[in-house]
């Protein structure tokens, strides 16, 4: 039986999405499995933005606005830590709760997939989700990347023993699923 996937798109993350960004991102249960600060500040959304768009034009860093049928923000996933030396990036991603179980993450993330495969040129991409986070984890599984391992935490908002699940997905394994 085929899986139905939302009817999304993503687009780069802009000013005008600080408000719904700055909504969603206030929620506890988001900053307790995310990089994002806890508690989440009120002009957070904004500064975050102007700092993402210095790292997007200096090609480190892109973000994306994963937008719903009813055009909604329902959150937010990109690349970070782009290279190009090594053609590699970090994948991260997190959907406000209300959003939460619609497939959202799984579908703007491949969409991402491919905008760091067939745009970037990118020939790895990594994820480093809390061991403990189990609906990202399934979310890489579902889009094809694999286990490596865990690593310690080195993230200081969390506890060292809060250990990351390490995951990859190449660019061979897209060019055979694309």
């Amino acid at each position: 039986m085929a899986v139905r996937q939302p009817a999304i798109r993503i687009e780069p993350v802009r000013p005008s999405h600080a408000r719904a960004v700055q909504l969603l991102a206030e929620d506890p249960l988001i900053a307790a499995t995310t990089n994002l600060p806890e508690p989440y500040p009120p002009d957070g959304a904004r500064n975050w933005i102007r700092y993402l768009l210095s790292r997007r034009r200096a090609g480190v860093e892109y973000a994306f606005a994963i937008i719903n049928e009813r055009d909604e923000l329902v959150g937010v996933n990109g690349l970070v830590d782009v290279s190009y030396d090594d053609k590699e990036a970090e994948l991260g991603y997190w959907i406000g709760r209300t959003f939460w179980g619609h497939g959202y993450a799984t579908a703007g993330s491949r969409l991402v997939l491919q905008y760091g495969f067939e745009v970037l040129g990118l020939r790895r991409l990594i994820a480093r989700p809390l061991e403990r986070n189990i609906a990202s984890r399934r979310v890489l599984e579902k889009l094809g990347f694999c286990w490596t391992g865990n690593e310690q935490n080195v993230f200081p908002k969390f506890e060292p023993d809060d250990r990351l699940a390490i995951y990859e997905f190449m660019a061979s394994q897209w060019d055979d699923n694309s």
